[in-house]
């Protein structure tokens, strides 16, 4: 039996992620996060319901935080091949993996600003309708904006206003769209005409640049943006077949034959990618890139219970991971629970330490890590369940893959897709042998 809550099991969660801390596999950033003001805690996505805490009833803001994240995106790839030796895997649940990995090809494509010496990167996986694009779209965390906004009230208050409300994808898709006119104007890398910089909600600083390019006539979400704001809408692809369509009414978002593009007229939709890439690589404006919708798995959470983060503060060595001998670092008992923060915060006899690397005064990292790190490893550790000197032995070679786990579908982009990642990564430290954790899965339903 193991219990996952207990120092024996998560002291080898500990040392694994200083393994990993020391690899670069896991580091630390600033990263942009749903959080609830009054309880004081950072909210999964899940937790945001109508963009208010789902405890507090608060609405939740935006906030910057730094937060320690796993490179689960280094394994982006292998993820996304393995799954085709996983035949004992409903494909539903393969399916549901590969379009979370969401690897696709396109082009980075840059666009110089008028009377100013940055540029934009956009990346796009339809250059064939760069002649078609009327605006540029940026989030409000793009760089850009810090300088526009000094000098404008106007745009600062709209973007303090955005910084309200979830960083939830699902609850942008649905939100209104909304933006205003940075005042910004990009050149075309092609026609070398001026299109207007707008800050919009439905940009994510954490996918890609922060930027897209829009091209209203082709896509539904710069379709509705654009009629908003009275922007221009320029149709650049036409039905192969002839069929009528009407810009005005919707987007055309399928493949088909180019007009309104000047040299690349007639071309349809492979020929005018390599086309047009061939004519933004000439001109230092564009590359070919391969991209994933996979991010990296940020593991820090501002609360109490989770198996605390083996890293010590000094102002003198920076963050230095906990020696192998002082783990594990237990979770202190004697708290104040007073629904607010994480009490560990507040407890000066457990973040107060000395660091191990110059003695000096220093402190623990007070957050914790997300549950979910308990159960991407456990199945490796029962055969090895006694082992006090190391995560796992031979035992689990001998034992592992699992022949059979049975699990819902809902754990198809997360817990299974973590166990897989999790299963690579001690295999790469030498533990395990086997690329795979469970030869067949078996998701089971409701009779």
């Amino acid at each position: 039996e193991i219990t996952t809550c207990r120092p024996e099991y998560y002291k080898w969660e500990q040392w694994l992620f200083t393994q990993l801390f020391k690899k670069k596999l896991i580091y630390k950033k600033i990263s942009t996060v749903n959080w609830d003001p009054v309880d004081q805690t950072v909210l999964a996505n899940e937790q945001v319901i109508d963009g208010k805490g789902w405890r507090s009833g608060a609405v939740v803001e935006k906030k910057e935080i730094p937060q320690y994240f796993m490179k689960i995106t280094e394994y982006a790839d292998e993820l996304l091949n393995d799954l085709d030796s996983l035949e004992g895997w409903p494909e539903q649940v393969k399916t549901m993996q590969r379009n979370w990995i969401g690897k696709s090809y396109g082009c980075e494509i840059e666009f110089n600003i008028k009377d100013h010496a940055d540029s934009i990167k956009i990346y796009t996986t339809r250059p064939d309708t760069l002649l078609g694009v009327t605006y540029l779209a940026i989030a409000a965390e793009h760089p850009l904006t810090s300088l526009i906004q000094k000098n404008n009230p106007t745009i600062e208050a709209f973007i303090n206003e955005f910084s309200k409300g979830s960083v939830a994808e699902a609850d942008l898709a649905t939100a209104e769209k909304i933006g205003i006119d940075s005042g910004l104007r990009a050149i075309h890398p092609i026609t070398q005409k001026e299109v207007p910089v707008w800050i919009a909600n439905y940009v994510l600083m954490n996918y890609g640049s922060g930027a897209l390019m829009a091209v209203p006539a082709h896509d539904e979400r710069d379709f509705n943006f654009a009629k908003k704001y009275k922007l221009e809408i320029k149709q650049v692809i036409e039905p192969i077949d002839s069929k009528t369509i009407n810009i005005s009414e919707s987007a055309y978002t399928d493949h088909g034959r180019l007009i309104n593009s000047g040299e690349f007229n007639g071309l349809e939709f492979q020929a005018a990618f390599d086309a047009i890439l061939k004519k933004l690589t000439s001109l230092g404006k564009g590359k070919k890139t391969t991209q994933f919708r996979l991010r990296d798995w940020g593991i820090s959470r501002q609360r109490y219970w989770g198996c605390p983060i083996p890293i010590i503060k000094c102002h003198s060595c920076g963050e230095v991971p906990v020696p192998e001998e002082d783990l594990p670092v237990v979770l202190p008992e004697s708290m104040v629970m007073n629904g607010v923060g994480s009490p560990i915060k507040q407890n000066e006899s457990f973040y107060k330490t000395t660091c191990p690397s110059c003695g000096k005064d220093a402190e623990r990292e007070t957050d914790t890590m997300d549950t979910f790190v308990e159960s991407s490893w456990y199945f490796a550790r029962y055969p090895s369940y006694d082992n006090q000197s190391a995560m796992v032995d031979e035992r689990s070679n001998y034992w592992m893959p699992v022949d059979q786990y049975i699990g819902g579908i809902e754990h198809a982009i997360l817990h299974l897709l973590y166990a897989r990642f999790f299963n690579k990564l001690l295999r790469d430290l030498g533990l395990i042998k086997h690329t795979e954790p469970f030869k067949n899965l078996l998701t089971q339903g409701m009779v």
